[in-house]
This record gives C-alpha cells, sequence and structure tokens, in this order.
C-alpha cells in the first residue's frame, strides 16, 4: 500500500505537519508514502505572495530538509519518498528546473491550477466568462497541458481533468484532445495519477475520470495513486477501491519513483 501525494500545513490550506502524516500513513499499514506539498512560486519577487496557496519560497530548503530527516527517522517503519506537486507556467519552466536539480527530490507531480503566473489566485470563473474568454482559457491550460506530458522534470500528471471539470463546456473542448496527451506520457514514461482528493463519494469523481483512466491503459501509459491528502486522516482514502478498479480495467502494475526512477509493484501485492 502506498500514497505518493499528501500535504500539510506548510502549503497554507492544509491541517497538519508533516510528521502527523507520517504517523498516520502507518498506522494505516501503508508502506511508502509520498511528501508533495505545493512548490513555491519561485517566480514572485515576494518570498511568499500566496500564503494560502503554497510555502514560502525560503522554507523551500526547511521543507525538503525536514522530509529528508523523518526519513531517516522512520525508516524502519516507513519508506518516504520526498517529491513536491509543482504548478506548470510556460514562462519558468526552466527556472523551477534549476531549482529541482538542486534538491534530493524522488519525483515531481505536475499539476495545472492556474494558467498564467499572472492569474494566480483569481482565475477564470467558467460559470460566469464569455465564450471567447472561456476558449482563451482553455487554450493556455491545453498548451500547460502538453508542455506538462513533455517536461523532462516532471514523472506524474497530477489530477489530470480537474481544471474546471463541472463544466460540459470545459469537457467538450478536452476531449479531443486526451488522447495525444495520453500518447506523449506513454511515450515519456510520465505516469498517471488517480486521484481520490477532495470530498467525493463515487469512484466516477475520481480525477481523472473513470474513462480516462481506461484510455490510459490502452495507450500503455503507467498509472499510480495519491489522495491528495491535505488533512492526516485523509491518507490513502480509497486505495483499494482504486486497486480493485484498475485490475478490473486490466492494468497489472503500478508505479512510483525514487531517485527520479520508476519502480513497479504488482497491483495484487
Amino acid at each position: 500500500m502506498f500514497d505518493l501525494h499528501t500535504h500539510h500545513e506548510r502549503c497554507g490550506h492544509a491541517r497538519g505537519a508533516l510528521e502527523e502524516y507520517i504517523e498516520s500513513a502507518i498506522s494505516k499499514g501503508i508502506r511508502v508514502l509520498g511528501i508533495t506539498d505545493h512548490s513555491p512560486y519561485f517566480f514572485a519577487d515576494e518570498d511568499h505572495p500566496f500564503p494560502k496557496l503554497a510555502m514560502a519560497k525560503s522554507e523551500f530548503y526547511n521543507y525538503v530538509d525536514e522530509a529528508v530527516r523523518l526519513k531517516k527517522k522512520y525508516m524502519d517503519q516507513i519508506e518516504l519518498l520526498v517529491g513536491v506537486e509543482s504548478d506548470i507556467f510556460k514562462e519558468h519552466i526552466d527556472l523551477y528546473s534549476h531549482v529541482y536539480s538542486g534538491f534530493p527530490l524522488d519525483y515531481v507531480i505536475g499539476s495545472i491550477h492556474f494558467t498564467s503566473p499572472l492569474n494566480v489566485d483569481k482565475g477564470l470563473d467558467w460559470s460566469v466568462a464569455s465564450e471567447e474568454e472561456r476558449e482563451a482559457e482553455f487554450k493556455r491550460f491545453i498548451e500547460l497541458m502538453r508542455l506538462s506530458v513533455q517536461c523532462k522534470w516532471v514523472n506524474i500528471i497530477g489530477h489530470m481533468d480537474r481544471f474546471n471539470r463541472g463544466y460540459e463546456s470545459f469537457k467538450d473542448l478536452y476531449a479531443p484532445f486526451i488522447s495525444s496527451l495520453l500518447k506523449t506520457m506513454a511515450e515519456r514514461g510520465v505516469a498517471l495519477e488517480v486521484n481520490t482528493g477532495g470530498f467525493r463519494i463515487a469512484s466516477e469523481d475520481w480525477y481523472p475520470s473513470i474513462n480516462v483512466i481506461e484510455q490510459a491503459h490502452y495507450y500503455g501509459v503507467d498509472i499510480t495513486f495519491g489522495s491528495d491528502a491535505h488533512d492526516p486522516l485523509r491518507v490513502g482514502d480509497e486505495w483499494e477501491k482504486v486497486r480493485s478498479t484498475l485490475e478490473q480495467i486490466g492494468y497489472k502494475r503500478w508505479v512510483i519513483f525514487k531517485q527520479r526512477n520508476p519502480y513497479y509493484l504488482d497491483l495484487k501485492s
């Protein structure tokens, strides 16, 4: 049992310290836990421009240092992997690559929360936006998705269809691009995350949808699991349900990453 996507109090919108997530994971029998809080906005002039979204730039060293220290402390009880969930901004791809190369990260989850560094914390309201505004926002989104699956420092694509998912017009725009994105992921060895985060009750509401997961299997995309826990109690949420569903779809194995290299685990183990 493993969980590759967890957050903690440093990001400003999660509850609990790193050690609480580790202890929760141990209590649930999780053997491998990934620590992946939201990366700082390294491009910003300010040290901590959005304290409710991500940690300060000056805190990133402390974050990795604490994770590495806890990795050693708990090594006899659980295997800890040190990672980060990172936004993808086309204007700053090289900057983030440079920063991450200086830290002992096991993997990076690439996730799109905002389509531009100018729009952080004020994304487009899809419910009231004009058709032209929606099309422009989607164009920026799909450009970032293409960058994400091609980016050399991204190992896992996080919540692939979360962005404005609740709007049918967005879904209709996105659908024709899914297969080409998955093909690129399969070619590059970029894994797809099944994300059970949030407060949903049906497997159809995981990120991505079952339909996308089935397409991923068809194209040979590696698959992994992340609870996206923002509370220690949610670590490992729905892991067994995900495992069973993937087995029914036809998956035989899933993947974790250590020192940026894939390690495959039998889906039944």
